[in-house]
């Protein structure tokens, strides 16, 4: 009942909520996207280093997977993936990557390795089965066949390997030490590009290039425009043809990502954003790139090249196309969370896109290594056959991802706390997938039927577990009451599983690189007033000052009075969309039943959301 892959996926994680085992995948998830990132690491933290110095040089992580797990562990034997090519797959160096790499799967129609998604890759499936038994459902046998399995860290490794793009060349962050290798330094790693569909089955969006300076974290915000009348074949338009339907979707970017946001812009008296409501269109990309274009004209920019409105910073493009005259607010149609995202609606259930428009992309990215890098990306949709009921969700937006609560609720320093919300859903509801969003201090997550029943667990922030299900969970029960979900997430702020304190996990003033965007050069939303010290021996004193400066005092801090060396740094839990903050998001995907009033709507009866000022007109090109 329980999957946490889409529909249609041949190899499914399992939910487990035994604690042991929930811990041990905890452990193996560390290297997933945060946020979704993909294999991401936060900003700031440190490379892993080889355990020991004496460990074999390699050119990078595949060439390490290659020897330390393929070859040492007996796969490239004769008799196994080396002359025989047992399945067809030949895993001997030199051939070995182009055979697995977006290469089917002999017997099933999967992929070996999709790249940014090991749960949809056979490789990592086959692996898991073996070291982990009962972890993952596959088809056949675990691998490797009669031999010992390979180590949990050398599964970590191929699951980073995975989530990072599967490159074959360059080194992941993190599988240093997990294959005992001497890797050269990480270099930003561009994903394998995501192939455009059959265009019978469905269209595909260019993200524009997102320049991400060295060590950089950033959310930005700006439009394109497409026009797909000519594209989409006609039984997959609307009567008038304004719009078309889709079932799934298809996402792909380089896994430096927290969360791209794909928006359809909607004027105030609820019309779509048009092309002429936006200025200062400009070439991306290609010969023409800086130069000012028409969105309309689809050779506008030459070859390669995207038309697209200045890239800004924003807060989930709340404001980015407002102006003093006129506000557009953000629709959400499309939000993932790791470099590689597929989602195939629940049977029957299908969404619609506007046949032309101009959309809004939503970036929140970084980068970790000392070289710039340019994030780039591609969504593809899928066409709608069957189409009995419009999929629905709610969450994110429509509770401001919690972040006003937050910035009242959140765990003081050095500890840990629980918050908890609920949502009141219609009659008729089907709720068909559930997913969480949290940032680093948020260590589960989880939903309660209006019987107490958990009904969901995710334990790993950076990849939640998106849960879809086989048989919708249906709520028809006229008293709203028996329609009431809890969603539940549990914070900690510097403390262990312990309790034990820990300066380097608190929340830091001085570690909010910047507010939240929403009132321009006057916003410090998300900043935090720090009360407690960070310095050894004084984690335990209380150095408020009182002031609205984002500092404390520190000679409260000092190790004795005059020295001078303490540091007023802790926070509470504050809400903000730096990696330094936090957001408490909920997530449901549903559809009304027939014979329900179709246009009720979930209702959150404990949230509150921004009061938005003028928009920030500053460019962050």
């Amino acid at each position: 009942m329980h999957e946490s892959a889409p529909y249609g996926y041949v190899f499914r994680v399992r939910l487990t909520l035994c604690q042991g085992l929930v811990g041990l995948l905890a452990a193996l998830a560390m290297g997933c996207g945060d946020g979704a990132s993909g294999g991401s690491p936060l900003p700031g933290s440190a490379p892993a280093d080889p355990s020991t110095d004496d460990c074999t040089e390699f050119e990078g992580t595949f060439s390490a997977i290659q020897e330390v797990v393929f070859e040492k562990r007996g796969c490239t034997a004769q008799v196994c993936h080396g002359a025989s090519a047992i399945a067809d797959l030949d895993l001997r160096a030199g051939v070995s990557y182009e055979n697995l790499v977006e290469a089917p799967s002999s017997g099933t129609s999967g992929r070996r390795v999709v790249p940014g998604d090991r749960e949809r890759s056979v490789l990592y499936a086959k692996l898991a089965a073996a070291t982990i038994p009962g972890s993952v459902q596959i088809s056949g046998a675990p691998m490797p066949s009669g031999m010992p399995p390979i180590s949990l860290d050398e599964l970590e490794a191929i699951q980073k390997w995975i989530n990072a793009g599967a490159p074959a060349t360059g080194t992941v962050e993190g599988t240093q030490t997990l294959l005992d290798a001497c890797l050269p330094t990480p270099e930003p790693i561009s994903i394998i590009p995501l192939s455009a569909p059959d265009p019978n089955k469905g269209v595909q969006f260019r993200l524009p290039p997102i320049e991400l300076p060295a060590g950089s974290e950033r959310e930005v915000c700006f439009a394109t425009y497409y026009d797909f009348t000519d594209e989409v074949p006609e039984r997959y338009k609307t009567a008038g043809g304004e719009a078309f339907f889709y079932d799934g979707y298809e996402v792909r970017q380089d896994a430096v990502t927290h969360h791209l946001i794909f928006f359809l812009g909607t004027r105030a008296d609820g019309t779509p954003l048009r092309a002429e409501d936006l200025s200062d269109w400009t070439c991306a990309d290609g010969d023409l790139a800086g130069t000012p274009c028409d969105p309309r004209d689809a050779d506008a920019c030459g070859g390669g090249g995207i038309c697209r409105t200045p890239v800004r910073r924003s807060l989930a493009c709340v404001g980015y196309a407002s102006s003093e005259d006129e506000a557009f607010f953000p629709s959400e149609e499309i939000a993932v969370q790791q470099a590689q995202s597929t989602q195939n609606l629940f049977p029957g259930t299908y969404r619609t896109l506007p046949i032309e428009a101009v959309v809004l992309w939503n970036s929140h990215s970084f980068n970790t290594t000392t070289e710039a890098h340019v994030l780039r990306g591609r969504i593809n949709l899928n066409f709608a056959d069957d189409r009995r009921h419009p999929q629905k969700s709610a969450g994110g937006f429509d509770t401001a991802f919690g972040i006003p609560k937050l910035f009242t609720e959140g765990a003081p320093p050095y500890s840990e706390g629980v918050l908890c919300e609920r949502m009141i859903v219609p009659t008729g509801t089907r709720i068909t997938g559930i997913s969480s969003h949290t940032h680093s201090k948020g260590k589960r997550f989880w939903y309660e039927n209006p019987d107490g029943e958990i009904i969901y667990e995710s334990f790993i922030y950076n990849d939640p577990l998106n849960l879809f299900l086989e048989e919708p969970l249906a709520y028809d029960d006229p008293d709203p009451a028996r329609r009431t979900l809890t969603y539940c997430a549990l914070y900690r702020n510097g403390v262990d599983e312990d309790g034990a304190p820990d300066p380097e996990t608190v929340t830091r003033a001085s570690r909010i690189e910047y507010p939240i965007p929403l009132f321009g050069d006057r916003s410090t939303l998300g900043f935090c007033e720090p009360t407690q010290c960070v310095n050894e021996g004084r984690l335990d004193v209380v150095c408020d000052d009182g002031i609205a400066n984002r500092r404390g005092d520190d000679a409260a801090c000092d190790s004795s009075p005059g020295a001078g060396d303490g540091w007023c740094d802790a926070c509470s839990v504050t809400g903000g969309i730096t990696t330094q903050n936090e957001m408490f998001g909920a997530q449901i995907w549903y559809f009304i039943d027939d014979g329900f009033p179709a246009d009720a709507a979930v209702d959150f009866p404990d949230s509150f959301g921004f009061n938005i000022g003028p928009p920030d007109r500053s460019d962050d090109s």
